[in-house]
């Protein structure tokens, strides 16, 4: 979140954008199997995405709390 607003500020900003990528699921969490949906996601933004940007990517349980934590935190 706090990206944003430096990079609009500096448009010649050269370091990379940091892009979080949230994956909710109880199963994934715990190694029950992998993750999908996250490296689906890497995928499609390293192929529509021309500027530079790296992935910040997690896979935590569906609780409110620590989904909320996460979120204020990324």
């Amino acid at each position: 979140a706090s990206i944003a607003p430096a990079r609009l500020l500096h448009p010649h900003h050269t370091d990379p954008m940091r892009i979080g990528i949230l994956t909710v699921s109880d199963r994934a969490s715990r190694g029950e199997y992998p993750d999908k949906g996250g490296p689906a996601i890497v995928e499609f933004l390293r192929e529509a995405l021309s500027s530079s940007w790296e992935p910040h990517a997690l896979v935590i349980p569906d609780e409110q709390e620590q989904i909320e934590a996460t979120l204020k935190a990324m």
